[in-house]
């Protein structure tokens, strides 16, 4: 059994609603696609920016923390430069009074003067003392004099006493006698005789409370730190301070080996004193042994950035997740109603199949004949034409004067079960819908070409719409349908021949023919020929004959 529906030889109804086009479907799925991977990017692009950014700042960080620590190891090295030389300079003047005639034979105001009248005073500058060969006190800046104090031992008066040629040296931190143990570092240069020998030493004590106070005025944030030591590796003081940094030998030190290395410069490490990952900057004195060295903790010069990160870094991510998410709530929606759409459309398409299809025998309805013949006609080049009613009565009526020489023709076939119901009386009307189900299937066995439909016409008549088919072929098309229904020998004790058996009538619209009235009179004529068919004896074929101007 063919259903008309499903048929692709039966043309669709009329106005029905049709599937949307595949094409426009893909083309609206790529655009779908295409806004996806647009929010995407954007997305990445969003991402991407918000991380360049972060990842600026943070290099800015780093070189606004070395900018800050070179700076500062640059203004310490001066200040303490300064100072060293300022003291320096004293010490030079005493050692010059020193040696000037009669200096011995002067009172003890006027040698006070001589020798001390260009030395610097500051809140954190010791005495100034002259010491003899044997390192006795033989002239001080601070009185009372203190006659029998010695300095021998101490280390700056072994080195000049070593090395005639020294110069200016800086000892290393000691406990002063002469203001209780407080921690100071001596400056001191040698004193020679007029034959070179050893004849003591000029030295000038500098507290280490100058240093303390200096540094512990610098921001440098959590664990931050200065240092000031010797190029032999002695700590001479630190910030932080801890009594065990006192006189401390960093010498073995990897940081300290590379900063008495080099005269200046700046690498990241891990500090011995307490082995925290820090930034160094450091720099000689001057022209002296010693070393300045400013160090800023590495994770807290991320710390603002962090803290900055923290915030920035969720809303970013935030941002981006809403843009991923609208993007793919976007392309699900636009995918669910294209589902959505095509869905309602195959719905419709089905529900007007059904509306178009006869329940029974899988053909065409009537309303479906009625449609595919003013269809039919329309294609075959005589326009539009009204739904004709079955009868002779069934007369033309007005429409447009559209010709039909550009046309192809058109050709029906109405077909009648014979004695049908006889039939139905005697075996039941179940056993007569599987007769229509069997002839409906004959049918559409028969009309296979394209544009042929096939129509349940209404009862036990059936018609088959031919387009572009003249007299002869529709003739040998329905010879055809009647030799395959005899053939299927179903029986029937109440027809003449026995069994089952159709008569059809055929009739042909040739081009040419005037449009008004044409299908109606097609649909008369095929029926007139159906009841010649019958009235001569059933089971055969009759052919109208040719339809003219009206």
């Amino acid at each position: 059994m063919q259903d008309a529906a499903r048929n692709p030889a039966a043309p669709p109804s009329p106005g029905s609603p049709t599937p949307p086009d595949d094409a426009v479907a893909r083309r609206l799925e790529q655009r779908v696609g295409w806004l996806t991977a647009i929010s995407m990017v954007v997305m990445v692009a969003i991402l991407a920016g918000g991380a360049a950014t972060l990842l600026q700042e943070r290099q800015e960080a780093w070189h606004r923390a070395e900018r800050e620590a070179g700076n500062l190891v640059v203004a310490l090295e001066r200040d303490i430069a300064r100072n060293f030389h300022y003291l320096d300079l004293s010490l030079q003047g005493a050692a010059a009074a020193m040696v000037q005639p009669g200096l011995n034979a002067a009172t003890p105001e006027v040698r006070h003067m001589a020798l001390f009248d260009r030395a610097v005073t500051a809140q954190y500058l010791g005495s100034i003392l002259v010491l003899d060969a044997a390192g006795q006190v033989r002239e001080s800046s601070v009185p009372p004099r203190l006659p029998g104090l010695g300095f021998g031992d101490r280390d700056y008066f072994a080195a000049h006493r070593a090395e005639p040629d020294l110069g200016l040296y800086v000892s290393r931190p000691y406990r002063s006698r002469l203001r209780g143990g407080d921690a100071s570092i001596a400056l001191s240069r040698r004193l020679d005789r007029a034959d070179g020998g050893f004849d003591g030493v000029v030295m000038g004590a500098l507290r280490l409370a100058y240093f303390h106070d200096l540094f512990t005025r610098l921001d440098l944030g959590l664990n931050g730190a200065v240092s000031f030591f010797g190029t032999d590796g002695r700590l001479i003081v630190r910030h932080p301070w801890r009594e065990s940094d006192f006189d401390r030998d960093l010498s073995r030190a990897p940081t300290v080996q590379y900063m008495v290395s080099r005269p200046a410069g700046s690498f990241v490490g891990t500090a011995t004193t307490d082995g925290i990952h820090r930034l160094f900057f450091f720099r000689r004195v001057g022209d002296l042994p010693l070393v300045v060295s400013v160090s800023l903790a590495t994770e807290q010069i991320y710390a603002a950035w962090w803290r900055r990160a923290l915030i920035f870094g969720p809303l970013l991510a935030l941002l981006c997740a809403a843009v991923a998410g609208l993007g793919l709530v976007f392309r699900r929606e636009m995918l669910r109603r294209l589902a959505a759409e095509r869905a309602l459309a195959g719905l419709a398409q089905r529900l007007s199949t059904l509306a178009a299809t006869d329940g029974l025998t899988g053909l065409a309805n009537r309303r479906q004949f009625d449609e595919a013949l003013a269809e039919a006609w329309r294609r075959a080049g005589a326009g539009p034409e009204p739904r004709p009613e079955m009868g002779p009565q069934a007369g033309p009526q007005a429409g447009p004067q559209v010709g039909a020489k550009e046309g192809r023709g058109l050709a029906l076939l109405l077909v009648d079960v014979d004695c049908f119901k006889a039939y139905n009386d005697r075996y039941g009307h179940q056993e007569g819908d599987r007769i229509l189900r069997a002839i409906a299937a004959a049918i559409g066995l028969t009309a296979k070409r394209q544009g042929d439909l096939a129509a349940r016409y209404g009862g036990e008549e059936f018609a088959v719409l031919l387009p572009a088919a003249g007299p002869e072929m529709a003739a040998s098309l329905a010879e055809a349908l009647r030799s395959r229904v005899h053939a299927l020998d179903l029986p029937h004790a109440d027809a003449p021949a026995g069994r089952v058996t159709i008569s059809i009538g055929v009739a042909a619209l040739p081009p040419g023919v005037p449009a008004p009235g044409a299908a109606a009179r097609l649909v008369a004529a095929a029926d007139a020929a159906l009841y010649a068919a019958k009235r001569d004896g059933r089971d055969r074929v009759a052919l109208a004959g040719a339809l003219q101007a009206a």
